[in-house]
């Protein structure tokens, strides 16, 4: 039986290659706007491209802001992708101070630039990502082998959580480490975009989809 994806559509993500990627993994796949499908949903994909103050006005247009709350609270699957990984979190300092979703307690913060390393940001491209040395309770996302597996990324701001093991994996940035994923029960978020990261993408896709 095919797993039934629940897309969220708020005007800030490109639905359609999310939507491809899944539908490659055998997905049945819906795409929504309303808050009613939301709360109905099983598997639930939060994308997003562009600014955190953005989509935290938009997903609290027609109640989808407290759906998507309500869907996590009964312990079902939500992956966020990009902008849709930091909506997760308390707040964001994008634009002024903006609050988020605060399904994952911590903030949302400017990637420093260094000069003398010749990085800028945004971070775009292709980076390589390490498994967190740290106890969580995302199992089965920590059996999928990430460690040097590389992902697409396209971001200025980085995800910073409170509770450090709920970083399950991380890229380095000169002398930094930037969080790549984030989980805490059935909740994940990745900084880079599956659906732009090749067969890499589509596997943790499909590792997704094993949650129960």
């Amino acid at each position: 039986m095919l797993k039934k994806i629940t897309i969220i559509d708020y005007g800030a993500g490109n639905i359609l290659s999310v939507r491809r990627a899944f539908e490659y993994c055998s997905a049945n796949v819906e795409i929504t706007s309303t808050a009613n499908k939301i709360k109905n949903s099983s598997y639930l994909v939060l994308p997003g491209d562009g600014s955190f103050k953005f989509a935290s006005i938009k997903l609290r247009e027609n109640g989808i802001f407290d759906a998507i709350k309500e869907h996590c609270l009964k312990e079902k699957p939500l992956l966020g992708i990009c902008l849709g990984m930091q909506i997760l979190m308390t707040q964001s300092e994008e634009f002024g101070k903006n609050k988020g979703l605060n399904l994952i307690k911590g903030d949302v913060l400017k990637i420093k630039k260094q000069i003398k390393k010749f990085l800028k940001t945004p971070v775009i491209g292709q980076q390589d990502i390490y498994i967190n040395q740290t106890k969580h309770n995302m199992n089965l996302i920590k059996k999928y082998k990430l460690t040097k597996k590389n992902y697409y990324f396209i971001h200025s701001y980085q995800v910073v959580p409170k509770n450090k093991n709920e970083i399950i994996a991380y890229y380095k940035y000169g002398n930094q480490k930037i969080t790549a994923i984030i989980g805490k029960q059935n909740i994940i978020g990745t900084q880079f975009h599956q659906e732009k990261s090749g067969q890499n993408g589509i596997n943790l896709i499909k590792t997704f989809l094993k949650i129960n």
